[in-house]
C-alpha cells in the first residue's frame, strides 16, 4: 500500500518527461525514487511502532507498584518523623539521617542492581527487592531505638535501590515503541500515587499515640507487598533482550515480543535486536583480550560515556532541585511560613502530593505525544520559576510579611511544574538512553546518581536551612534548575518514537546529528513516527 501511494506522483509525471533533457529526467527520477523511498520508511516505522499489549500493561502495573511502595515511604515519613522523633528522643541530626540515609544506601542498591540484572534477570531482582522492602519495614516497625530504625532503612534502602535499577529499565525492554514514554512514566505515577497514599495515611493515623502511630504507619504497606509477591511477580515475562543474551532462548524472547509488542512488531524488533548482540559479539572477538568488559566499557567506550553522560546527569539534576526536600519535609518548610498545627500542616502535605499526583497524569500522556525535549524543557522553567517564587514567599515570611497561603501555592506550583516533565522524563530518558551492552550498569549508576543526590539534600536541608534560611535555600536550588536547563538544552536528543537499537545508533553519530525537536507535522502524525531510520538523515537544529 505504501509503494502504491508513493508511486502515484510517478505516474503523474510520466506526461512531463517527454518534454525534459535525460539530465532533467535522471534528477526528477532520482527525486521520486527518494520520495517512494521515504513513504515506504514510514509506513515500516509504524509497523515497528508496536501495538500495545495486555501484557504489557500487566507487567509494568506489577513492578509500578512496587514504585508506589517507596512513594510510600516518602510520603509516610513526612508524617511519621514528628511522632517517631518524640517517641524514640530523636536529635535533629539523628532525624536528618533516619530521612536521608535511605537513599544513600539506596545508591548502592542500584550499583549491585546493574550486576545483579545482567547474572540473575528482572524478574528474580524484582522479587529480592519486594523482600528486601518488607523485611526492612518490620525492623523498623520493631525499633525501640535510633540504631533499629537506622538498620531498618538500610535494609529498606537496598531493595528501594534494586527496584529503581531494573523497574524502570526493564518496562523500557518490554513495552513497544511507540508506548515507551507512557509506560516508563508509569513508574513515576505510581511514586506519586503511594505519595499521595502517604499522606493520606498521615492524617488517618494523626489522633493516635505517637508510638502506635508510627509504627502502624510503617506495617501499612505489608499487605499490598504481600500481594504483589504472592499474585503478581510469578507472572511476569522476562525481559527478551536478557533472554537473547543466552543462546537458545530465540524462541522464548520472540514469545514476550508477540504478546507485549504485538506480530507486526515482533519480528523486526527480534531481528534489531539480534543484530546488536551480534555486533558487540563480534567486536568483543576481534578485540580478544583487549575488550573492555564490565563496568570499564561504561567509562571507556565513547557511545556509552556519552550516553552515560546524558542519563546520570538528567538523573541527577532531578532531585539536585530541591524536590525530596519538598516532599520530605512540607510540614516543616509550612511551619517556617507560619502554619502551627500538625493537623493542617499534614492537611497541606496532602494537598501538595494530589497536586503532584494529579500532574503526573498529564506528563504521562504529554511525554510521547510532544517529545522528550520539550516537556523536560518546559517543565525546568517552570520549575525554576516556582522555586524562586517559593524562595521569596519563605524569605518573606521569616521576616513577618508572607501569607502561609501564598506559600502553599509555590509548593503546589514547584510539585505541578516538576511532575509535568522532569519527574516522567528522568526514568524514560535513563531507560532508553544507554546502549544494550551497558544498559544495566548505565541504569543503574544513574539511579544511584540519583539516590545519591536525593539522600544529599535530605539529609543537608534543616541543616542548609539553619545556615542560609529557608528562602536562601530554595534560592540555592532555584540557581541549580537554571543549570539544569542549560545542560538538558544542550545535551539532550530527541528520541520520541525510536527503537531502543534506533537511539543507540543516534548517539553513535554523535551531538551533531541529534534530533533537537520534533515539528508539527510530527506531532499532528501517528504516535508510532519513528524518522531516523536506517538512512533517513537525522535532522539537527
Amino acid at each position: 500500500e505504501g509503494a502504491r501511494r508513493a508511486r502515484g506522483p510517478m505516474r503523474r509525471g510520466y506526461v512531463e518527461r517527454d518534454s525534459m533533457t535525460a539530465s532533467e529526467k535522471e534528477v526528477r527520477q532520482d527525486d521520486e525514487t527518494r520520495e517512494m523511498i521515504s513513504s515506504m520508511e514510514m509506513e515500516d516505522a509504524s509497523k515497528r511502532g508496536g501495538s500495545l499489549e495486555w501484557l504489557a500493561v500487566s507487567s509494568v502495573m506489577t513492578v509500578s507498584i512496587f514504585a508506589g511502595l517507596l512513594g510510600y515511604d516518602i510520603g509516610v515519613m513526612s508524617g511519621a518523623l514528628m511522632p517517631m522523633s518524640r517517641d524514640l528522643s530523636f536529635t535533629s541530626s539523628q532525624e536528618e539521617i533516619a530521612v536521608g540515609c535511605l537513599n544513600f544506601v539506596s545508591a548502592a542498591g542500584a550499583i549491585s542492581g546493574g550486576t545483579m540484572y545482567n547474572k540473575l534477570g528482572a524478574v528474580k531482582c524484582v522479587k529480592i527487592a519486594v523482600v528486601l522492602y518488607a523485611v526492612g519495614m518490620l525492623v523498623i516497625a520493631a525499633s525501640h531505638s535510633f540504631a533499629m530504625v537506622f538498620l531498618g532503612r538500610l535494609i529498606v534502602g537496598l531493595g528501594v535501590g534494586l527496584g529503581f535499577a531494573i523497574c524502570p529499565q526493564y518496562i523500557a525492554e518490554i513495552s513497544p515503541p511507540a508506548w515507551r514514554g507512557v509506560l516508563v512514566s508509569c513508574f513515576e505515577i505510581s511514586i506519586n500515587l503511594g505519595l499521595c497514599g502517604g499522606y493520606l495515611a498521615n492524617l488517618v493515623f494523626v489522633n493516635l499515640s505517637d508510638s502506635p502511630r508510627w509504627r502502624g504507619l510503617m506495617l501499612l504497606p505489608l499487605v499490598p507487598t504481600a500481594l504483589i509477591y504472592i499474585l503478581n511477580i510469578p507472572k511476569l515475562p522476562e525481559s527478551p533482550r536478557w533472554l537473547l543474551r543466552t543462546p537458545g532462548n530465540e524462541a522464548l524472547a520472540r514469545d514476550v515480543l508477540v504478546r507485549t509488542c504485538g506480530e507486526a512488531a515482533a519480528g523486526p524488533a527480534l531481528a534489531d535486536i539480534k543484530e546488536i548482540i551480534a555486533q558487540q559479539n563480534a567486536e568483543e572477538e576481534s578485540q580478544g583480550d583487549r575488550g573492555k568488559k564490565g563496568w570499564s566499557q561504561l567509562f571507556e567506550e565513547p557511545v556509552a560515556r556519552r550516553a552515560l553522560l546524558i542519563g546520570a546527569g538528567t538523573a541527577f539534576f532531578q532531585q539536585a532541585n530541591g524536590s525530596e526536600a519538598a516532599v520530605y519535609y512540607v510540614p516543616q518548610v509550612l511551619k517556617a511560613a507560619g502554619v502551627e498545627s500538625e493537623r493542617d500542616q499534614l492537611g497541606a502535605a496532602a494537598v501538595v502530593g494530589m497536586c503532584k499526583t494529579v500532574f503526573i497524569t498529564v506528563g504521562q500522556f504529554s511525554v510521547d505525544r510532544y517529545g522528550r525535549r520539550v516537556m523536560l524543557l518546559s517543565s525546568i522553567a517552570a520549575v525554576t520559576a516556582s522555586l524562586w517564587l517559593l524562595a521569596y514567599c519563605l524569605g518573606a515570611a521569616q521576616a513577618g510579611g508572607s501569607a502561609a497561603g501564598i506559600t502553599l501555592f509555590a509548593l503546589c506550583f514547584f510539585m505541578a511544574s516538576f511532575s509535568l516533565g522532569m519527574g516522567p522524563v528522568t526514568w524514560v530518558v535513563a531507560s532508553e538512553i544507554f546502549p544494550l551492552r551497558v544498559r544495566s550498569r548505565g541504569v543503574a549508576f544513574s539511579m544511584a546518581a540519583n539516590r545519591i543526590t536525593s539522600g544529599t539534600v535530605a539529609m543537608t536541608f534543616l541543616s542548609l536551612s539553619r545556615w542560609l534560611g529557608v528562602g536562601g535555600a530554595f534560592s540555592l536550588f532555584a540557581c541549580v534548575s537554571a543549570s539544569h536547563f542549560v545542560f538538558t538544552y544542550a545535551l539532550l536528543p530527541e528520541t520520541r518514537g525510536k527503537t531502543l537499537e534506533e537511539i543507540e545508533a543516534v548517539l553513535a553519530a554523535g551531538s551533531s546529528r541529534y534530533q533537537r525537536f520534533v515539528d508539527d507535522e510530527e506531532v499532528a502524525s501517528s504516535p508510532t513516527y519513528e524518522a531516523n531510520r536506517s538512512g533517513v538523515p537525522i535532522r539537527a537544529s
